[in-house]
């Protein structure tokens, strides 16, 4: 499929077909999140493909009652790596830096003070499975399988229900399937909403 109506025909769905998904196929899916790009190359995130209904219910139970979600064929799991702590790093540390200069420092202080580290930690790496996952979207659409991100998780329940060890979380799950409805195109914003040069006038 040509690239640009792959993005036009992405669309969030939430009804899927029994209909599995091939093996070779999720596989090309799953490349498509490994090969997207990470800061500084660190690639802090893991996939987790559930496909047993005990699982997926658990999951979708622990993201609030959310049951459409264990009715697709396929839940990916968007997991990364929380180990690295930045109230425990040197002044000196580049993430440190770069956190410090987009947040400034009086929040940053703030919130390392926070006494839950695991769960500040998984704040600060929440963001590592968003390009991988669009990635895996994109790529699924060009299949013609269709998903949906979910971010409303408990996040330390999903977490327990797939066993991760202590410096991995679940942040994000995707279900993924051939979609069992079909949906209107949402109108979009204009490029002229969007867009300025230089800077706001």
């Amino acid at each position: 499929m040509e690239f640009m109506k792959v993005i036009e025909k992405r669309q969030s769905i939430r009804n899927f077909s029994d209909k599995k998904i091939d093996t070779e196929i999720m596989n090309s899916i799953l490349r498509a999140g490994r090969l997207s790009p990470s800061g500084g190359n660190a690639q802090n995130r893991y996939f987790g493909i559930i496909e047993d209904n005990k699982i997926k219910k658990d999951l979708a139970e622990a993201a609030g009652k959310q049951m459409w979600i264990a009715k697709a064929p396929v839940v990916i799991a968007h997991c990364s790596y929380i180990g690295y702590d930045l109230a425990e790093v040197a002044e000196d540390n580049f993430a440190l830096k770069v956190n410090k200069t987009r947040f400034g420092s009086k929040l940053i202080s703030y919130l390392n003070s926070y006494h839950d580290r695991r769960m500040m930690n998984s704040f600060w790496n929440n963001s590592n499975p968003l390009i991988p996952g669009e990635h895996m979207l994109l790529a699924a659409e060009n299949y013609g399988i269709s998903g949906c991100w979910v971010g409303y998780l408990d996040i330390k329940k999903a977490s327990e229900i797939l066993n991760l060890p202590d410096d991995i979380v679940c942040l994000f799950l995707m279900p993924l399937g051939y979609a069992a409805e079909k949906k209107e195109s949402k109108e979009k914003k204009t490029l002229d909403e969007l867009v300025f040069y230089d800077n706001w006038k």
